[in-house]
């Protein structure tokens, strides 16, 4: 694909009964209270945020070093996959967002995971056509779709890397290799896995729960294993990981796990070696006098933020503050609205045309909005009939859960700027490993029903299908320029998570460290939920009780968003990491 100019752009997991595993919080398992961690901050002419400090500095060294950011997405995540495996890494998917300043033009990659060409349509239905249990699918080796993050990062080096591609892995080896100290999170994280269930995965185990227990505080984790998979990339490149000895002992390590008396078909050698990245068009909006552009489908993010606050935008009022009712009461509705489109419209386009030009039309917006009361809340919204789906006789597919992702955001002294969210799904992916990596279940992503009354699901799992994410990796534009970039983790709230901040940067103009720690709100279907554990001001109790007077079901909540954020103002870039999660920003003056 080429890269767009800036003038030219066009503007999961099934939710089902869970059983209650040792008080695993489903909602928000690895969130933390904002209160008891301080905001990271950090401005300069060149500014890294990640989730993870080691993955910041060590971004940031290849920054020092001449590289540009997309070297510094490289050197992040390959650190990441040691230090924060849980959320991502080589093993998993992941989507770019990528401004190449020289030439003035913004490209999406499409490293999503995709599902095997001889996959089985009903492997998440019982014989009886029932949805089979969350926990059974998420720990099945038919949830592992073919990874896409180690293809991503090869097509974004060879499109704007500098720096040689073995050197943006030189940090993440010596890691793996001498090991690091392990973060409260790492270890709470390793807890939450083990609830889930990890005595399928003999590796796991032997590896983040040696004797049975966590690892110590006191002592270097190492993962040799995954050092030696690093280096054997670095030298050998994507051919190693799809095509090479990497990608016959992943095939090898799943066969050895397979029951023989109840085989499941996983992907193949020849599913890796198809393996594509996508060049998508990249998916813009106008909001006010910016432009925001985010990931199309089979992320359903991007269309949920540019619906959302369109919406927004039109029944918002000069003069609201986050101390206004009005506010938060249409950015509720604004927010539920998306929700039942995106849950309805969105799946892979090669089974599907979805209708993005009629989801994001001026028209159908404005529709959209009029759905929606300023003086009451709507429960359940339907979803809208846009221009291009008329003959889309589709069923609406269950809200999705959170599950382990990470996202970060680079600027780089040229003026270069990366958006990009990585993940594994569920925390640490399905607990299966092979060469030290954590492997994926993000084939729960797709509906675990194909069909509902004789309709299809847009997201219905299908041969080299990739299913529907809500990642959603996001560049605001003002005057053609690039002012700030964002992301968070956080699954299906991801939108929710990413429009609370887009609202507080470019309408209430509040500093960045405002942006990622104060209150967030989200909704589902019936309910508006307000962030348990953090601030809502003096007037927390009143404006709850202002929303149920307008009809709210109020709900709290504690959130895993891990938002990070960089900002253009006053002649250089700042950028702030959500204190809900370990992120760091760190800048070169």
């Amino acid at each position: 694909m080429k890269g767009h100019k800036l003038f030219n752009l066009i503007p999961l997991l099934l939710i089902l009964p869970l059983p209650l595993v040792a008080q695993v919080n489903w909602k928000a398992p690895e969130s933390l209270d904002a209160k008891a961690n301080k905001v990271s901050v950090a401005s300069g002419r060149a500014v890294v945020v990640t989730a993870n400090p080691l993955a910041s500095e060590a971004a940031l060294k290849t920054l020092k070093e001449g590289g540009t950011a997309m070297d510094a997405v490289i050197t992040a995540q390959t650190v990441l996959s040691v230090v924060e495996p849980q959320s991502s890494g080589l093993g998993g998917g992941a989507f770019l967002l990528y401004w190449n300043q020289a030439n003035k033009t913004l490209h999406a990659l499409d490293g999503r995971e995709t599902a095997p060409a001889e996959i089985e349509k009903a492997i998440w239905t019982t014989h009886d056509g029932k949805a089979v249990s969350w926990l059974r699918a998420t720990r099945s080796l038919s949830a592992i779709g073919v990874p896409g993050t180690t293809a991503l990062l090869w097509e974004g080096h060879r499109l704007f890397g500098r720096l040689t591609w073995k050197s943006n892995f030189k940090q993440s080896i010596h890691l793996a290799r001498e090991g690091f100290i392990p973060s409260h999170r790492f270890l709470k994280s390793i807890s939450l896995a083990k609830k889930i269930g990890v005595k399928h995965s003999q590796t796991f185990k032997a590896l983040y729960l040696p004797n049975g227990s966590l690892p110590s505080q006191k002592m270097l984790f190492r993962n040799q294993k995954l050092a030696s998979t690093l280096s054997r990339i670095a030298k050998g490149g994507v051919n190693e990981f799809y095509r090479g000895g990497i990608a016959n002992e992943l095939i090898h390590d799943l066969q050895a796990q397979q029951d023989s008396q109840a085989p499941l078909k996983t992907i193949t050698n020849k599913d890796l070696a198809s393996y594509k990245v996508q060049k998508r068009n990249p998916l813009c909006r106008k909001y006010k006098s910016w432009q925001i552009c985010a990931v199309p489908p089979p992320s359903s993010g991007g269309v949920a933020v540019l619906q959302a606050l369109g919406t927004y935008e039109l029944l918002s009022k000069k003069g609201w503050s986050e101390e206004t009712t009005n506010h938060w009461h249409v950015l509720a509705e604004s927010l539920r609205v998306a929700d039942a489109d995106r849950s309805h419209w969105i799946g892979d386009p090669i089974d599907w045309p979805v209708p993005l030009k009629g989801l994001l039309e001026d028209s159908y917006i404005k529709k959209r909005a009029n759905t929606i009361q300023t003086d009451s809340t709507t429960s359940n919204p339907l979803p809208g009939q846009p221009k291009g789906g008329e003959l889309l006789n589709l069923a609406s597919q269950p809200r999705t859960t959170n599950g382990g992702t990470t996202h970060l955001v680079v600027v780089d002294s040229d003026g270069n700027v990366a958006s990009y969210t990585a993940s594994v799904e569920t925390v640490f992916g399905s607990r299966y490993m092979s060469g030290g990596m954590i492997l994926n279940n993000q084939l729960t992503d797709f509906s675990f029903l194909s069909s509902v009354a004789g309709k299809p699901i847009a997201n219905r799992i299908g041969s080299k299908k990739r299913p529907m994410s809500s990642m959603s990796p996001v560049i605001v534009f003002h005057e053609n320029r690039p002012v700030l970039a964002v992301g968070s983790p956080g699954g299906w709230l991801i939108p929710h998570y990413i429009t609370n901040a887009l609202i507080r940067t470019l309408d209430f103009n509040l500093p960045l460290k405002e942006v990622v720690s104060k209150k967030i709100l989200s909704v589902g279907p019936n309910q508006t939920i307000l962030e348990k554990n953090n601030p809502w001001s003096s007037t927390h109790e009143n404006l709850s009780k202002r929303l149920q007077n307008l009809g709210h079901q109020i709900k709290y909540s504690p959130f895993s968003s891990g938002l990070a954020i960089i900002q253009w103002d006053k002649g250089s870039w700042h950028g702030a990491a959500d204190p809900r999660r370990e992120g760091k920003a760190v800048s070169l003056p």
